[in-house]
């Protein structure tokens, strides 16, 4: 005996609103069949689209006016054919805009689950809004090729002020990040082969001891000065920079007016002590800081995640002299201090300007004092405090090894050893050079018996 069967009648799925309505899909006369109008449940408005390199492109008419709406879409169509000639994106997904967009929502993701960090990827969003996209933009990204790349790096290396061959390739690294996370996602089928750009080790200067004297005392005495930076035309016609304390000068064109404080005396002591690079003052809060007395005195600093290196440093004795000196100078003004107020330039909120205004400071400093070369010639910024500090502990650190040196730096022992020490010569450590080893004593044993 057969089983009777219950039947059961399929019925499709409902369209989603967004789908369009297939009574009301018309194509546009004279123009190609890939050019369409139709309607859909989501907008009372008639909307237009067009097929393109297998991709869609479509738009709202703002119209429910069908005549006005045929009249839309073939400005639409035009609209889409200028583009195409001028290799710019039909729409802002396929576009190298909406890719880096994409991507920059990809970083804080990775920031939010820990593997990444917030100054990582607020850098890669400055540097892509500052110079990126201003040229790539609305580029449909699969038509970037290495001519057009070619064409962005001669354009960076022709800016001024010139930009190092460093940060060159740092912002084609960046172009390049984006479009694998483009091809991660399908945008494009492949990543174009990419100009070199080579370049050898450009190490800031350092300072030595009689400089560094000279640096901290000078700005110790700078302190509530205030400097006027002006352009002002000598003789020959030609537009130079000058600098004088505020009253000195009056001619010439007023660019800023620097006030000297007390957090850049501070700063150059504790930087050359702490082995800290610049980026890091702006986020070091006294919760950071943690005063450590026993057999050796010292700061241990436990400051978050900075070039994949998340352990804390630990500094000279002469760093706790300079933050208890800090901490005295707020209990002047304050009962208690905040564990959560910036160490240098506290009342300044945007951390980024808060920086600045060191970096303006030392700059003036530098200039006072004629040290904006070292006597090899190199360059030096307030990231040659850092350097200094290192290069301290190599020539007159005993028995300092680049492991312990580098992992304390937050740095690797290749990094010190290319930059760091690129300069130290021999002669810097002649004690080292001219040590003996301790002869072993020979220790005659009586045999018995």
């Amino acid at each position: 005996m057969l089983m009777k069967m219950k039947t059961t009648t399929l019925t499709s799925a409902p369209l989603h609103r967004t789908t369009p309505i297939a009574g009301t899909i018309t194509a546009v006369p004279q123009y190609p069949q890939k050019l369409s109008i139709y309607q859909l449940e989501a907008s009372p408005y008639w909307w237009v689209r067009y097929y393109e390199g297998g991709k869609v492109v479509r738009r709202s008419t703002k119209t429910t006016d069908k005549a006005l709406a045929f009249k839309f879409a073939k400005a639409f169509y035009e609209e889409l054919i200028i583009k195409r000639r001028q290799g710019l994106a039909l729409s802002s997904k396929s576009s190298f805009e909406g890719c880096a967009q994409a991507y920059v929502n990809d970083l804080m993701s990775r920031v939010a689950r820990g593997e990444l960090t917030i100054i990582t990827a607020k850098n890669a969003s400055y540097r892509l809004n500052s110079s990126v996209l201003p040229f790539f933009g609305m580029k449909e990204v699969a038509t970037i090729d290495y001519g057009m790349l070619q064409t962005y790096v001669h354009q960076l290396s022709k800016q001024d002020p010139k930009l190092s061959l460093s940060t060159i390739r740092s912002y084609v690294k960046l172009v390049r990040s984006v479009m694998v996370y483009g091809l991660r996602n399908k945008l494009i089928v492949q990543i174009p082969e990419f100009p070199r750009i080579s370049s050898g080790d450009n190490p800031r200067g350092y300072f030595t001891v009689a400089e560094y004297r000279s640096l901290w005392s000078r700005a110790r005495a700078m302190v509530g000065k205030v400097v006027e930076i002006r352009k002002v035309t000598n003789k020959a016609g030609v537009e130079v920079t000058q600098y004088a304390v505020k009253g000195r000068i009056s001619s010439g064109r007023l660019i800023r007016r620097v006030h000297m404080t007390n957090d850049l005396y501070q700063l150059i002591v504790f930087m050359v002590n702490s082995f800290i690079r610049p980026t890091d003052i702006k986020f070091l809060q006294h919760k950071h800081v943690e005063i450590v007395t026993a057999e050796n005195t010292y700061l241990r600093l436990k400051l978050m995640e900075s070039k994949k290196h998340k352990e804390p440093i630990v500094t000279m004795e002469q760093a706790v002299v300079v933050y208890r000196r800090m901490l005295m100078q707020l209990s002047e003004t304050k009962s208690t201090v905040d564990p959560n107020a910036y160490l240098f330039m506290p009342h300044i909120t945007e951390r980024d300007r808060a920086l600045k205004e060191l970096q303006r400071q030392f700059d003036v400093l530098m200039h006072v004092l004629d040290m904006r070369r070292s006597v090899t010639d190199e360059d030096r910024s307030l990231y040659s405090l850092r350097h200094t500090c290192i290069m301290f502990r190599l020539t007159y650190g005993e028995g300092m090894d680049l492991i312990t040196l580098s992992r304390n730096a937050r740095t690797s022992p290749e990094m010190i050893d290319r930059f760091y020490a690129s300069k130290l010569k021999g002669e810097h450590n002649i004690d080292m050079i001219q040590s003996r080893r301790k002869r072993k004593q020979r220790v005659l044993v009586d045999k018995k018996e």
